[in-house]
């Protein structure tokens, strides 16, 4: 009998399967606390084939980082209410965005969290992803901006506004899934959204 031999996969095959090792692990023990001969031992490869695909760890970390966001682009969903100035439908849909996207990858969640954990030097890192918080906030900022000079806001500070809504929904994600303030809401998400768009809007409109 003939041995049967596994495919051979593609140069891009190999670095997707390699990214998604990478992601389940950083997911797992953070940045930090990963380490490249464990990645290799789950893709089932040797530590230097890593090495051929990426020149370093936080080359493959960035790599993950894309490939976990750049599916998710929240921009192009709200640039046609930015267009049409419904402040209401801007908000809602960057929570629930946000929200929706956490839910089904959990991973976005844990890796968030260790950022925060591991500092300055891994916030960098984080932020050459497709498209980051911090992209998502800039474009939030311009937007309360305009919707202040235009008078339809109050005279507020935008990128503190802008940090502020983007802080509330990443801290209700996360107390969903641990539990910081008490047992996670029975609500649908679309209510909760609501709620809070209301009340967040409620303090900047004139």
């Amino acid at each position: 009998m003939g041995r049967h031999t596994k495919p051979r996969l593609s140069v891009q095959e190999r670095r997707k399967h390699i990214i998604e090792s990478a992601l389940r692990l950083f997911a797992e023990k953070g940045f930090s606390g990963t380490k490249t001969r464990e990645i290799a031992e789950l893709a089932g490869i040797s530590e230097a084939l890593i090495f051929q695909h990426f020149k370093t760890k936080e080359d493959l970390y960035r790599a993950a980082l894309r490939e976990l966001f750049a599916p998710h682009p929240v921009i192009p969903e709200i640039e046609d209410k930015v267009a049409r100035k419904d402040d209401t439908a801007v908000f809602k849909t960057l929570a629930l965005h946000m929200i929706t996207h956490a839910q089904q990858d959990p991973r976005i969640v844990r890796l968030s969290a260790f950022r925060a954990l591991e500092g300055s030097h891994f916030t960098e890192i984080f932020y050459h992803g497709e498209e980051s918080t911090q992209i998502v906030s800039d474009f939030l900022v311009t937007y309360i901006q305009q919707r202040i000079n235009e008078g339809a806001f109050k005279n507020a500070n935008a990128q503190i506004a802008a940090r502020l809504f983007i802080e509330t929904v990443f801290m209700h994600i996360v107390d969903q899934e641990v539990a910081l303030t008490g047992p996670p809401l029975a609500f649908p998400v679309e209510e909760i959204v609501e709620t809070l768009v209301k009340i967040f809007l409620g303090g900047l409109k004139l």
